[in-house]
């Protein structure tokens, strides 16, 4: 009878024993699970500039019918941009965003009565700027569109009913970038072009349309501190 009892005891024992050690192992996979969907490390830290931006432009307009236009030289254009670089998927570094606002003239020069004039200007620009970092400089590529608004011109009488001023278009070109943290150096060349006339189709005559569209080789140079 006491070894009937003994037995009993013993398998009651082991039972428990393997109960804990079943409630044990069951614990572990919530513990791995967690430890598995840790995020990563970022490899990449994104960079916001913000800076000044001034520009000698080379202006003039693309006409049709055409009609001999000459180029317009224009050295008060001065810009403040804001720049954001980030790495897409945290893989490729080379992505950025630039947006800010611009104050500057363009315009044209023309024997035709009428014609030929300087504006001044407001633009908003929104450009994706690609870059390949090096050493302490960067390769930029620059692409993206613009909104603009002519606030003044010198021609006689100023502004009337057949001016259109509101603008619109695109900005491209290419850069390179030095690198002195905190700032950095910017050269860039662009070259702008408007996607709407300066005048409305009509202002000569109504049996005709007449376009008078602007673009502007820009050389700039700007400089540029980082916030964080």
């Amino acid at each position: 009878m006491k070894r009937l009892t003994l037995l009993f005891a013993l398998l009651a024992f082991s039972a428990t024993a393997m109960a804990q050690d079943v409630d044990f192992i069951t614990e572990l996979p919530d513990n791995f699970s967690e430890l598995d969907t840790l995020p990563r490390p970022r490899q990449y830290k994104s960079i916001h500039m913000v800076g000044v931006q001034y520009s000698y432009n080379i202006s003039g307009v693309r006409t049709n019918p055409e009609f001999e236009t000459g180029y317009l030289f224009t050295a008060k254009n001065v810009a403040v941009l804001y720049t954001y670089y980030h790495a897409l998927w945290d893989e490729m570094f080379n992505f950025g965003i630039q947006a800010g606002a611009k104050l500057g003239e363009e315009g044209y020069t023309a024997s035709k009565p009428g014609y030929g004039e300087r504006c001044r200007i407001v633009e908003v620009p929104l450009i994706s700027q690609f870059k390949i970092d090096f050493s302490s400089f960067r390769i930029l590529a620059n692409l993206g569109p613009y909104a603009g608004y002519r606030l003044s011109t010198d021609k006689q009488g100023g502004f009337d009913r057949f001016d259109q001023r509101f603008d619109y278009g695109a900005i491209g070109g290419v850069g390179l970038g030095i690198v002195f943290k905190p700032f950095e150096l910017h050269i860039e060349g662009n070259y702008k072009f408007s996607l709407s006339s300066m005048y409305h189709t009509y202002k000569n005559s109504d049996l005709y349309w007449q376009f008078v569209y602007p673009s502007n080789i820009m050389i700039s140079a700007g400089l540029f501190v980082h916030l964080w």
